[in-house]
């Protein structure tokens, strides 16, 4: 990142790795793809996240208003376990993911998407995101200040949704770290 533009030149914004537990026990993420009428990031998968509205909204705040926002699920419906590490991205944010569980197994949560903001939206199984072939790492040429410069991409393939850039990176961060407790167990 600090080959580029460090991070708290950025605009702030957090994500929130929204996990639930399906009625027969199964793990799942919740994942989005942001409408074409948005002004960035224009029909990506994404997570439920965006902009921090003011120097003193932590990024959890964050995180459960957009949720809400984008996805009417309340915030009191989410358990929040903590943080992973921001990571900066050339369209100039710094995206702080928040990990959450629903407090209800995932059928008895209402979903409403925005559909100013959402246009698709689904749970993922964790086994689907470790599936062998589901992940790769390429490579992107990004143009940052004049200069460009191919940088390493994270994409996970679930059938037709290609998931990407810092969705991407944030889902190997989160999905690695889960294995590393599941190792140490």
């Amino acid at each position: 990142c600090t080959k580029f533009q460090p991070y708290w030149k950025s605009r702030p914004a957090a994500v929130l790795i929204l996990g639930g537990i399906r009625e027969d026990g199964a793990f799942e993420i919740l994942l989005t793809r942001r409408t074409e009428n948005l002004e960035t990031h224009k029909g990506q998968y994404a997570l439920p996240g965006g902009m921090r509205d003011s120097e003193s909204e932590s990024p959890e705040a964050t995180a459960l208003r957009e949720t809400q926002e984008e996805m009417g699920i309340a915030p009191d419906e989410v358990e929040v376990f903590g943080r992973l590490p921001p990571i900066w991205t050339p369209t100039g944010f710094t995206i702080t993911p928040v990990v959450g569980l629903l407090r209800r197994p995932i059928g008895e949560i209402a979903v409403h998407p925005n559909p100013d903001e959402i246009d698709f939206w689904f749970w993922c199984g964790i086994e689907r995101l470790r599936k062998t072939g589901t992940y790769t790492a390429e490579t992107r040429v990004i143009t940052h200040q004049g200069a460009s410069h191919t940088v390493p991409i994270d994409v996970y393939q679930i059938d037709e949704h290609r998931i990407w850039g810092a969705t991407g990176a944030i889902l190997r961060n989160f999905i690695g770290r889960l294995e590393k407790v599941e190792t140490a167990n």
